[in-house]
């Protein structure tokens, strides 16, 4: 089993030091090496993992939704004569959280939720028809911040019946014919007695957020409590909650056309035992390369090691791309020069056509 210390002692090594720290060592920072480690790795982990879709690290989900635009089946409000907060902004539709866990918004999948095109099943090996569900290029979408008032503490109202710690409760959102309040903030639920529940923490939106000042929920405008559960992880029913309401402030958030929209993204991935052993091998150059500069100074060793960085992240990069099903079907130039262009799906393999990003920048 890999530990966080073992990428630490196996950094320290290529820089040729015979210097290890250990894992109390490391926990508490008692050590140079353990201290100038616990400054840049982590950092720099996120930073090579956003470089590419790397396998290791891929993830499918689907989005929260926080508003649509009016006449959507989801916002069927009247529509408004200019753009106003609380609308996706334009041109896009649909507006949805950014997963607290993603490093890189990779790709949304074009989906036919409803399971029917012109009338035709998804499962059409009878019918022979085409199939609607998953089928196309990914749908483009754009990321950026939204304003938003988040939820900052929670306090049990009533208790409800049927729940269990470890339940994670999501809040009741508005109706579908008044304006979206927003995302609707989660709770974990830490004790229920009885079934009963006794206290709850707020599951915090934002990534890297400290978990004794969660930021949860993404709502348009405070909410009166209390607050009744929408829906639940587990079977508990009847809880009710008041909400403490923090300041106005950004959060991430994804754009797009896409209803039920469904992302491939880079998760933030910290376990070492998930991590491609290629990927590996170029964050312990990478962080070597750190702590030569953190212990050392020497800008000509460090620049050495990010050379072997970048032969890594290529020779991961063929390996990763090559892996699963691979199939190169690409309209050729002559046609799309007589005006005709077949769609190429998603190119050749799923991620093939999305940017693998460059190489690791050498100290000057």
């Amino acid at each position: 089993m890999t530990t966080n210390t073992d990428i630490c002692n196996r950094a320290l090594q290529t820089i040729g030091t015979r210097t290890t720290v250990t894992d109390a060592e490391l926990a508490a920072s008692s050590t140079n090496e353990a201290i100038q480690f616990n400054l840049i790795a982590a950092n720099l982990r996120d930073d090579l993992l956003r470089m590419a879709p790397w396998d290791c690290a891929l993830r499918t989900a689907n989005l929260t939704y926080i508003t649509s635009a009016p006449g959507t089946p989801e916002n069927q409000s009247p529509a408004t004569q200019l753009w106003a907060p609380g609308q996706p902004a334009p041109p896009w539709a649909y507006e949805y959280q950014y997963p607290v866990d993603c490093l890189r918004a990779v790709s949304i999948i074009p989906a036919n939720q409803t399971g029917f095109s012109g009338s035709i099943p998804i499962t059409t090996a009878i019918t022979g028809g085409a199939s609607a569900f998953w089928q196309g290029p990914p749908v483009k979408f754009k990321v950026q911040v939204d304003q938003f008032i988040p939820v900052t503490a929670a306090t049990v109202a009533a208790g409800g019946t049927g729940y269990a710690p470890g339940e994670v409760i999501t809040l009741a959102a508005g109706t579908s014919t008044s304006p979206p309040i927003g995302a609707p903030a989660q709770l974990l639920v830490l004790t229920a007695p009885g079934g009963v529940v006794g206290t709850v923490s707020v599951v915090s939106t934002i990534i890297g957020q400290p978990t004794a000042t969660p930021t949860g929920g993404a709502y348009f405008a405070a909410q009166t409590n209390p607050i009744a559960q929408g829906s639940t992880t587990g079977v508990g029913t009847g809880a009710t909650f008041n909400l403490t309401f923090g300041s106005v402030g950004p959060q991430r958030v994804i754009l797009t056309n896409q209803e039920f929209a469904t992302l491939n993204y880079v998760q933030q991935v910290r376990d070492p035992n998930v991590w491609d052993t290629l990927f590996q091998t170029a964050l312990i150059k990478l962080i070597g390369s750190g702590l030569q500069m953190a212990l050392r100074g020497d800008k000509t060793l460090a620049n050495q090691l990010i050379e072997e960085v970048n032969s890594a992240i290529q020779a991961a990069r063929a390996i990763d791309g090559n892996e699963g099903l691979t199939q190169n079907d690409v309209t050729p130039d002559w046609i799309r020069g007589r005006g005709i262009a077949y769609s190429d799906g998603y190119m050749s393999g799923p991620y093939s056509g999305y940017d693998w990003g460059g190489i690791w920048p050498m100290y000057n």
